[in-house]
């Protein structure tokens, strides 16, 4: 469990099997702090009570990311903390289903995908310079070796109409696209 999220909190092992659940680790990882394997403490805000962490993220923790690597992650997967039942991200991340994606780039929520695209909410300004590398998780869907998609219909984008958004020029230079009515199709762009 500490290999697979560098932390560990009661909310965060809800969703696991029983016999890695809060309740039936919490003394093994009380054995794990006073044998200097791992730290307990209060590392991030909004989340109550105990945490743990591995020392390998207390030390990520104490010397900072070394760089902003944008990356994505499905809503379901174990390292998305979509669905938690904590205030302090509560209204914030999309509801925790296969059709949503979360794209971070470094620590900051840079975008959200929902409904396998038709919805995206674009957390960075237009003119933000890592701002295209954002839409590396279309390129993925689009172009993956398992079950690509062959298009993505997006609908709005930060609650506008995609075909009037400001983004839309980024998204131009990265797909063939067309507009139909109000929505923006995303096509994969093969290089000749």
């Amino acid at each position: 469990l500490l290999d697979r999220y560098g932390i560990l909190f009661r909310q965060l092992l809800d969703r696991e099997a029983p016999p890695f659940q809060w309740s039936s680790i919490f003394r093994a990882l009380r054995l794990m702090e006073l044998a200097g394997e791992i730290s307990a403490g209060y590392f991030f805000k909004g989340i109550p009570g105990m945490q743990f962490v591995s020392n390998a993220m207390l030390a990520l923790l104490r010397d900072g990311i070394p760089e902003e690597p944008v990356f994505w992650i499905n809503a379901m997967d174990p390292g998305a903390l979509c669905g938690l039942k904590l205030d302090a991200i509560k209204g914030r991340l999309p509801r925790r289903v296969a059709s949503s994606h979360l794209v971070y780039l470094g620590c900051q929520l840079a975008m959200v995908s929902q409904r396998n695209g038709k919805t995206i909410d674009i957390k960075l300004p237009v003119d933000h310079p890592r701002l295209g590398d954002c839409f590396g998780l279309f390129d993925h869907l689009l172009g993956r070796a398992v079950h690509p998609r062959r298009f993505i219909t997006i609908d709005t984008i930060n609650g506008e109409p995609a075909a009037q958004s400001p983004f839309i020029n980024l998204l131009r230079k990265r797909f063939d696209t067309t507009i139909e009515a109000r929505a923006l199709t995303l096509y994969r762009r093969f290089n000749h």
